[in-house]
């Protein structure tokens, strides 16, 4: 391997550390990585890089700005192109899932105003000279670049995976597809960046004259997982693999060669006496041993453990499996233990396997409770390859796993290992699992989660430990915080009612209030407070409002208060209407009253009002009817629900009465349309006694309000008005009555009218409907009334047809006499035949079988005179004096 030649080589360095956006919070310490880092590069004893071959980015305005930058290295470098990105990584909208670079003017609501990591990708690989690319993105999300799309050149899309095959390809990211970065508030660079700085700067021990790819980043993961942070990816082809990025100035120093890799400690040396011996069979080893043992049981033992350790892994587990069998119980558990300390995760599984295979369950479940104990790496190592096919074995050295759990960095570390290896199932039961010593004991968990960027994990577990966290407010606002970045908001509210659940004294809620109100979270403490108010009675209210008084929530009282007053009965609103009062607080006092209707039940507003108006309070009551004013058919519910004899009840219908909202028969007609049809009755009886002169005026609109005028509110509407309705004119009385085919409604209208004394206007209407309708209408009209008992009013249609042509009125009458009105066709004849002649009144006569009438001789004629002119010659004589 070979350092990258410098002059052949460019670096781009970019970062963002400052955000317009307020949902980007500002990271200054990208600032000081690209400083950092590219003094390093420059460094001779790592990299040697001429300072005019790095490009810094410092705080891009546009995409423009990154991606120029990008390319022109690209096209310069004949050697070795590194990019490198420091900042905040955004997620693609909707199904798209690529990675965003964010710029300082990026939206994280306008995913276009970042920098699509795939339009990096495709100028680093738009050259065609074969140059080594590194890339390394320091930004949450940054995963994402192991798996989004990319142009390779003239060969179109290819997945990364298919990328990774491309010659001196290595892609490095801080975290997984789907996590956090992290940037410590009290360290000087960001977490990952922090790293691979310090490993460039102070070299690896351990390692040779050159850094290679796959060394920096198995050393930057260790650092990175012990501390607990996220665990970072890489991305390599094969010569990626040999890929080389740095000097080691580890022991370089001071001119001390590096120090040779140590040499691996897998499996023990093997001593040339049992080197052919150890070639034999299981079962010939076996043998031997058992030879052995009683003269020399500690060669015996050498042996087996060599074969433990040398043997392929199958043939290890025979022998133990062959040991059992012969009741060498302590030799085959020493077997046991050498493949579960020494042998590796991939041999491991095979061991298992074969034992499985071997129906050895026991053996097995000895060697898993070993397994257990070794580093979390490789405990996920083997479980990944057992979750495929043994699910059940898996599951057992899982909770054996958990077993030896005993610090909150144990449980991180194993976690982590299982995330790494993307078993994230049973990391999430490895946090579950522990029982901490104290609630602080899983906080601190949950804080080191959320370090992360595991958040979901920190948030489930502190729901675990809520009911003993939720004791102590700071323990909740951790909690609340944790559910605000995981982005599960709906939870809050049952952390709320947790903490409510919690607190003992009002005095204890008011200063868990507090506590939400100076961390910045008022919209908690006002959401905590609606949930408490229903179960507090007035007194408990009160002295919850006298503790925020005091601390100075004055805003919080009218919520509080309205909530109350809204759950509780509403025996007790006056009550808390006087509390309002008593603390100095009149206008709040004068909302809650006129807020009532909004909140409640149109019956609780009545009981509230009949209360008021018992209780004496008439300016409260007069305030909640004014809320009302204009809601029609809130009113009409309450005039309902009141008390017949109700000053309330008066004062609404007053209200409706005199309403300038809507004219009255729009008010009526909306009544009626809502089902409230007796509260239209009311309100005319209360405009008839209230305002008679109003009420004559009025009659004339019932019929054209779009309700039924029928006999009871007609009468009502009369009776209620107090006054003779003899100078009502036909028209008034006609729109009452109304037109069209005649009902017994109508009938009953006619007679209301008549006994009010409007008989002479309705004959005259009867009249007037006999000369405009036809013979058979007329006949029908007649025939109800008849029905009825109204046989005056009965004459006056037949007066009526007196007007008809002489041939229809015969017509007429001859149908009465059909219909079996026989009286009406005779008074027909002896009242209303004056049009007809002597022989037309005969004809009648004869055909109804009665004489005819005499009718009195007509008056003498007028004498002759002559012509219009001496007609008016003569006028004018009679004219003279």
């Amino acid at each position: 391997m070979e350092l990258p030649d410098p002059l052949g080589s460019y670096a781009v360095l970019i970062g963002s550390s400052s955000y317009a956006s307020p949902d980007l919070d500002d990271l200054p310490a990208v600032s000081r990585n690209l400083e950092d880092l590219g003094g390093l590069l420059e460094d001779p004893g790592v990299w040697g890089l001429p300072p005019d071959h790095i490009t810094r980015v410092a705080e891009p305005s546009s995409s423009a700005d990154l991606l120029d930058a990008v390319r022109e290295a690209a096209l310069r470098a004949t050697d070795t192109l590194l990019v490198y990105y420091a900042g905040h990584g955004l997620v693609g909208p909707g199904d798209v899932d690529s990675l965003l670079l964010a710029l300082p003017s990026s939206d994280p609501e306008r995913p276009y105003t970042a920098v699509d990591f795939a339009h990096v990708r495709r100028e680093v690989l738009g050259t065609r000279r074969k140059v080594n690319r590194v890339v390394i993105l320091d930004c949450c999300y940054s995963g994402q670049a192991m798996t989004g799309g990319m142009n390779g050149g003239t060969n179109g899309p290819v997945t990364m995976t298919e990328q990774a095959r491309i010659a001196g390809t290595y892609l490095l990211t801080a975290c997984g597809p789907n996590r956090l970065a992290v940037a410590p508030p009290d360290e000087p660079h960001t977490a990952f960046t922090g790293e691979l700085i310090r490993a460039l700067s102070d070299g690896l021990p351990g390692a040779g004259p050159l850094i290679g790819a796959a060394e920096l980043y198995e050393h930057v993961l260790g650092e990175l997982r012990a501390k607990g942070r996220p665990i970072p990816q890489q991305r390599l082809s094969n010569t990626g693999r040999d890929l080389v990025l740095a000097r080691n100035r580890h022991g370089l120093s001071g001119g001390t060669p590096a120090a040779a890799p140590a040499p691996r400690a897998d499996r023990p040396p093997v001593a040339d006496r049992f080197r052919v011996l150890l070639r034999a069979q299981p079962r010939r080893i076996a043998e031997y041993t058992e030879r052995l043992r009683p003269t020399d049981p500690a060669t015996a033992a050498e042996l087996l453990e060599l074969a433990a350790g040398t043997r392929p892994a199958q043939e290890a587990a025979s022998l133990a499996h062959l040991l059992r069998r012969q009741g060498r119980d302590p030799e085959a558990q020493a077997v046991l233990t050498t493949l579960g300390t020494r042998r590796s995760p991939a041999d491991l599984v095979t061991v298992v396997r074969a034992l499985e295979a071997l129906d050895d369950g026991e053996d097995v479940e000895r060697l898993l409770r070993t397994v257990a104990g070794r580093a979390p790496e490789d405990v996920a190592a083997v479980l990944h390859p057992l979750y495929e096919d043994e699910a059940a074995t898996a599951d057992a050295l899982l909770a054996a796993a958990i077993g030896t759990l005993e610090t909150t960095e144990a449980v991180l570390g194993l976690a982590g290992a299982l995330w790494s290896a993307q078993l994230d199932e049973q990391a999430t039961r490895v946090l579950a699992a522990p029982s901490f010593s104290s609630p602080q004991e899983a906080l601190r968990l949950a804080d080191a989660l959320r370090s992360i960027g595991r958040v979901d994990e920190a948030l489930d577990l502190s729901l675990r430990w809520l009911p003993a966290a939720g004791e102590d407010s700071s323990g909740l606002i951790r909690v609340l915080r944790i559910a605000d970045e995981a982005g599960r908001t709906a939870e809050t509210d049952v952390l709320l009612r947790a903490a409510a659940d919690a607190v003992r004294t009002v005095r204890d809620l008011a200063g868990l209030c507090d506590a939400l109100w100076t961390a910045g979270m008022g919209d908690r403490a006002e959401r905590l407070l609606a949930s408490v108010s229903d179960e507090l009675d007035p007194t408990q209210v009160v002295a919850l409002a006298e503790q925020l008084h005091a601390e100075g929530h004055d805003a919080a009282l009218r919520p509080l208060f309205e909530q109350a007053a809204t759950a509780r009965p509403v025996e007790e609103i006056p009550a808390l209407v006087d509390a309002l009062r008593t603390m100095g607080r009149p206008l709040d006092a004068e909302a809650l009253v006129k807020g009532v209707s909004a909140r409640r039940s149109a019956a609780s507003v009545a009981a509230l009002l009949d209360l008021l108006d018992t209780d004496g309070a008439p300016q409260d009551s007069a305030r909640v009817l004014a809320s009302v004013s204009g809601d029609i058919l809130l009113q009409a519910r309450l005039i309902r629900s009141l008390a017949t004899m109700s000053r309330s009840r008066d004062t609404l219908l007053d209200q409706l009465c005199g309403t300038t909202v809507v004219e009255l028969p729009d008010l009526l007609g909306t009544l009626h349309e809502a089902g409230e049809h007796e509260v239209a009755v009311l309100v005319l009886r209360r405009l008839a006694q209230t305002d008679p002169e109003r009420a004559v005026r009025q009659l004339p609109q019932l019929r054209t309000a779009r309700m039924p005028v029928d006999q009871k509110v007609l009468h009502t509407f009369l009776e209620a008005s107090g006054r003779p309705m003899e100078g009502l004119s036909a028209p008034t009385v006609r729109s009452l009555i109304g037109g069209g085919a005649w009902s017994l409604g109508q009938v009953a209208v006619i007679a209301i009218l008549s006994h009010a004394g409007l008989t002479a206007q309705v004959e005259e209407v009867l009249e007037e409907y006999s000369r405009q309708r036809s013979t058979d209408e007329s006949v029908e009209l007649l025939r109800i009334l008849e029905t009825r008992g109204h046989g005056n009013h009965a004459q006056a249609v037949v007066r009526g047809a007196r007007w008809m042509f002489p041939e229809l009125f015969m017509g007429f009458v001859r149908s009465l006499d059909e219909a079996g009105l026989r009286e009406y066709a005779l008074y027909a004849l002896e009242n209303a035949s004056t049009r007809l002649s002597h022989d037309q009144r005969r004809e009648l006569a004869e055909s109804l079988g009665v004489p005819a009438p005499e009718l009195p001789d007509p008056p003498p004629d007028p004498p002759p005179t002559g012509g219009r002119l001496l007609d008016r010659f003569r006028r004018r004589q009679d004219l003279r004096p």
